[in-house]
């Protein structure tokens, strides 16, 4: 049986921003504000519910040991210290992902013309305009840690307990919602 903790960074949805001055009762109370159709986020039709599906995945050896040398380096005191074992991003469906992908490579070829005619089919050809587009769809939320039971050591609790992982199941509300439909041709900030 595996526990995870960790943070998740909100300021790390695309667009969010912190507003303060938003209720006359509480002025200075900050807020923190997530464009729904700029994160693909599903809102309920009571208006309850705002779900953003997430996918954890397992870090690897080499960025455990970076993260370990980087607080060694630092002179972090490292006793208890545990490198992230997952890293959690923003789940897009399919349709919303190919949209965003769309917006980021027109972006990106007006900032580099250079890649102009570059044929993304092609791995051999242009692999940076590839990456650039999948890196600015991309959104990351933070780091996540498994705690396993039978596991007193950071190294051994670093993998992923798949039984855990598999069983997990997340929730997804319903497709109507009592908001203003978004227009699926808005320019997304990619």
């Amino acid at each position: 049986m595996a526990n995870f903790s960790g943070n998740i960074n909100l300021l790390g949805f695309k667009g969010a921003r912190v507003f303060t001055n938003l209720d006359q009762q509480h002025p200075q109370m900050a807020w923190v504000c997530v464009p729904v159709p700029y994160n693909d986020i599903q809102l309920s039709q009571d208006g309850k519910y705002a779900s953003a599906r997430v996918f954890m995945a397992e870090t690897n050896d080499k960025f455990r040991q970076a993260c370990i040398q980087r607080k060694q380096q630092s002179g972090d005191d490292m006793t208890g210290y545990m490198p992230p074992s997952h890293q959690m991003e923003v789940s897009f469906t399919q349709e919303f992902r190919q949209r965003a992908l769309e917006a980021a490579r027109k972006r990106l070829l007006s900032e580099h013309p250079e890649w102009t005619g570059a044929d993304l089919e092609d791995p051999e050809r242009n692999m940076d305009l590839r990456n650039a587009m999948y890196d600015a769809v991309r959104c990351r939320l933070g780091s996540m840690y498994c705690h396993q039971r039978q596991s007193a050591t950071p190294a051994a609790a670093a993998p992923a307990n798949a039984t855990a992982a598999q069983g997990a199941q997340g929730w997804t509300p319903q497709d109507s919602q009592p908001f203003p439909a978004q227009d699926e041709n808005d320019d997304l900030p990619f």
